[in-house]
C-alpha cells in the first residue's frame, strides 16, 4: 500500500479546519499522513490542529511564524514522508474515496501525474463541472492547453492532483508571489514530466462562500501580481513551444486586458495605456497561433484593441447582445 502525504497550510480557518482534516482522515485509503502547517494563526486554528493530532497519529502539526501559504507548503514538502503527495486548502474538503481513486488511476494508467476536477460550493448549492477533455491520458502540454481552453470548466490548481513525491519535492512554491503561486508550481512540475491522466471527477470541494474569501474582489494591484505569476508560467514553457505555451500567453493577454479595464475603472491613465499596449502586443502574437480557435483569437484582438468596448463589439459581430 502506498503512503500519501497530504500537505495543508492553515491560517485563520478555525471554522473550517476540522471538517477539512476529517475528510482526509475518513479516506478509504488509510495509509496517509496529514501535515498541518499552522502559519501563525491567531484564532483557534492552531489549537484545533493540535487536538486533531492528539486523536489520530496520522496527523502532524507544525507551528511556524506567519510567512504565507507558499512558505507553509514548502515546509510541508520538507517534512513529507509519503510515496505520493497531495495538497489541500484548510477551508475545503474532499470525498472519502479521493486517494483510493487517485492511486487506482495512477496504477491503471501509468501516468506521471493524475488530475481530477472540483466542485464549487456556493450559497446556491454545489456546482459541478460540465466539461471534459477529449481524452483522459495525454501529454503535459495537452493537459495545460485543455485546462486553459474555451469554457473548459477546469483550473490549473496544485490541489487537484496526485504527485510522485520525488517530482513534487524537487520543486518549491514561489514565496514572493501572493497570487497564482500554486498554478506556477503545477505548470513547472508538468514541464518536467511526460504524461497526465485526467477525468472530470469532482472529488475536491472548493468553498467559495466562506467569510473572508477575497477571490471575488479585484484591484489593479492584485491583477498586476496575477500578471507576474502568469508571465512566469508562460516563461517555463517558452523553451518547449507548443499548445501549452500558446495558451499560457493567451492567459497573460487576458490578464493584461483585465488590468487595462481595471486601470480605467480606477482612473489610472498611465497604467491603462501600459496594460493596453502589452495586451495588443500579445494579441498580435496569439493571432498567429492556429491551435487556438479563430474566434478566441479574434476576441482577444478586439479586446486588446479596445479593452472597454472590445467584448461588446465581438458579441455584436456574433449576433449576441453586448
Amino acid at each position: 500500500m502506498s503512503k500519501v502525504s497530504i500537505i495543508i497550510p492553515v491560517y485563520q480557518t478555525e471554522d473550517y479546519i476540522e471538517e477539512c482534516v476529517r475528510s482526509y482522515l475518513a479516506q478509504t485509503h488509510e495509509d496517509l499522513e496529514v501535515l498541518l502547517i499552522d502559519d501563525g494563526s491567531t484564532d483557534g486554528s492552531g489549537r484545533i490542529c493540535d487536538e486533531l493530532a492528539a486523536k489520530d497519529a496520522r496527523v502532524r502539526v507544525i507551528h511556524q511564524q506567519n510567512g504565507g501559504v507558499s512558505k507553509a507548503r514548502n515546509r510541508g514538502l520538507q517534512e513529507a514522508s509519503g510515496e505520493y503527495i497531495v495538497f489541500g486548502d484548510s477551508d475545503d474538503w474532499v470525498d472519502a474515496h479521493l486517494l483510493e481513486w487517485l492511486l487506482a488511476k495512477q496504477k491503471a494508467s501509468g501516468a506521471d501525474v493524475v488530475c481530477h476536477a472540483y466542485a464549487r460550493e456556493l450559497k446556491e448549492g454545489t456546482e459541478y463541472p460540465s466539461k471534459a477533455l477529449p481524452k483522459t491520458f495525454m501529454t503535459a502540454d495537452e493537459y495545460i492547453a485543455g485546462s486553459l481552453g474555451e469554457s473548459s470548466g477546469m483550473i490549473l490548481s496544485a490541489c487537484l492532483a496526485l504527485y510522485p513525491a520525488e517530482a513534487a519535492k524537487a520543486l518549491r512554491f514561489r514565496e514572493d508571489l501572493p497570487y497564482g503561486e500554486d498554478s506556477l508550481y503545477l505548470c513547472t512540475l508538468l514541464s518536467r514530466i511526460s504524461s497526465v491522466y485526467y477525468e472530470p471527477e469532482a472529488l475536491y470541494h472548493y468553498r467559495v462562500i466562506r467569510e473572508g474569501n477575497t477571490l471575488g474582489t479585484t484591484s489593479l494591484a492584485k491583477l498586476e501580481k496575477v500578471i507576474s505569476a502568469s508571465r512566469a508560467m508562460a516563461a517555463v514553457w517558452e523553451k518547449t513551444p507548443g499548445s501549452a505555451w500558446h495558451y499560457l500567453l493567451r492567459l497573460v493577454a487576458d490578464n493584461e486586458i483585465e488590468a487595462a479595464r481595471q486601470a480605467h475603472a480606477e482612473g489610472n491613465k498611465t497604467a491603462f495605456i501600459r496594460h493596453r499596449k502589452e495586451a495588443r502586443k500579445l494579441a498580435s502574437r496569439i493571432s498567429r497561433f492556429s491551435d487556438i480557435p479563430a474566434k478566441a483569437r479574434l476576441r482577444r484582438c478586439l479586446s486588446a484593441a479596445s479593452p472597454i468596448l472590445g467584448v461588446g463589439l465581438y458579441n455584436r459581430m456574433r449576433g449576441f447582445e453586448s
